[in-house]
């Protein structure tokens, strides 16, 4: 008799069979093993999230090979209506969010495989519904709702008597799932610094200029990697178009921040780090510069000084787990990550009396759109960053 497999464990949970650890151990990383055999790498924050998400995705298969795509499916019109949506907004092409919406459309008109949309009912939709996680049904509610909105005008959805996605008070709605609390923890000063002197030990000095300056700027990841020195700098001025805040509203209407580094005593301080850096380091122009093990150039990276999304959470990790400050957590919590340095900055920022008001200005949470649509086109303005840090509110010294 064959015995038995053990279970796979990643902090206490159990994995899907069809679930695995990333081969490279990047944080967040995981291989999904599809029906064909092949495997897929996507990223999520915990194990729970990981396995939801490969049970949606065998829920979502597509059709066989070689079977025939009914012409009233979701799986015929779904590309249609992708292609009527592009053709009135020609910029959706450029935000990456919808190349999300757009597989999110595609995975929901598989789920209708060799279903007329004639015959799709609201308890269809509502079993469909109810299988996805908190997350998903934010993510699908908005688009789905735009399809029906299409199908309906098109009078293709005879079951329906009214949109299923609909957000009108006289009408139900689909119910969203309970939001699963924060696996991620947070990190307070004790521990930024545990880390950030942690990372000096290890020679990964590029990561502690990231922190600082994420911690004094509240910018993400992504925006810090892609910061230059010859293009973000002019004089005592660091200008950012924020990158989520662009992908979301457009260039007119992104989020624009500028800090006179004069008056950010710290940040000008990391700011000449970076500058000393990027010499050792053949004149890399991002601020954010490391020597890698590898001298590697690709399509993530235009020098082979320059630090990518990935080799920042590496770093972060190593820096992190070397202090052994979460050797024991709570089980279904994972450890903090860079992203919650910018949590930190937050948090910090209110202790220190600034209003919400105004940090949500500077995180790119709100923005003031109209003047800006006015503006597009022409020379657009930079908001100015008002809130400076001092030694005593982050607790030392960089």
């Amino acid at each position: 008799m064959p015995r038995p497999k053990k279970p796979r464990l990643v902090d206490g949970i159990v994995l899907h069979d069809r679930l695995f650890q990333d081969c490279r151990k990047r944080p967040g990383h995981w291989r999904w093993r599809r029906p064909d055999g092949t495997f897929k790498t996507f990223r999520a924050d915990t194990p729970e999230e990981a396995n939801s998400l490969v049970e949606a995705a065998l829920n979502f298969d597509p059709p066989p090979t070689g079977a025939t795509i009914r012409k009233d499916s979701l799986e015929a019109l779904v590309p249609l209506f992708i292609e009527h949506r592009q053709k009135l907004d020609p910029s959706l092409k450029q935000k990456t969010s919808w190349k999300n919406r757009r597989n999110a459309l595609k995975a929901f008109a598989r789920y209708f495989s060799g279903v007329g949309v004639g015959k799709i009912s609201r308890p269809m939709i509502v079993t469909w519904w109810e299988g996805l996680t908190f997350h998903q049904q934010k993510q699908r509610h908005t688009e789905c709702r735009r399809l029906f909105n299409w199908l309906m005008g098109e009078g293709l959805c005879p079951q329906l008597e009214y949109n299923p996605f609909t957000t009108a008070d006289d009408r139900p709605r689909l119910m969203l799932s309970g939001q699963a609390p924060k696996a991620r923890m947070r990190m307070d000063r004790a521990d930024f610094w545990a880390i950030y002197h942690q990372a000096g030990e290890l020679g990964l000095e590029g990561l502690q200029i990231a922190m600082g300056i994420s911690l004094t700027t509240f910018m993400r990841e992504s925006d810090i990697l892609a910061l230059r020195l010859d293009e973000d700098l002019e004089g005592d001025l660091l200008k950012k178009v924020i990158s989520k805040s662009a992908q979301q509203k457009g260039s007119a209407r992104a989020a624009r921040l500028k800090w006179d580094v004069a008056n950010h005593r710290l940040l000008k301080q990391l700011l000449a780090r970076a500058r000393v850096l990027s010499i050792k380091h053949f004149r890399c122009p991002y601020v954010i510069s490391h020597r890698p093990l590898k001298k590697r150039r690709g399509a993530a990276k235009d020098h082979p000084y320059q630090v990518t999304r990935w080799r920042l959470a590496e770093m972060f990790a190593e820096a992190r787990d070397a202090t052994r400050r979460w050797d024991i957590i709570q089980e279904g919590r994972t450890p903090p990550t860079f992203h919650e340095v910018r949590s930190l900055a937050d948090r910090l920022a209110v202790d220190a009396g600034y209003d919400i008001k105004t940090i949500q200005g500077v995180m790119a949470h709100e923005s003031d759109v109209t003047t800006k649509d006015y503006l597009d086109g022409h020379q657009l303005p930079f908001d100015q960053v008002d809130i400076v840090f001092t030694e005593e509110m982050i607790g030392g010294s960089f």
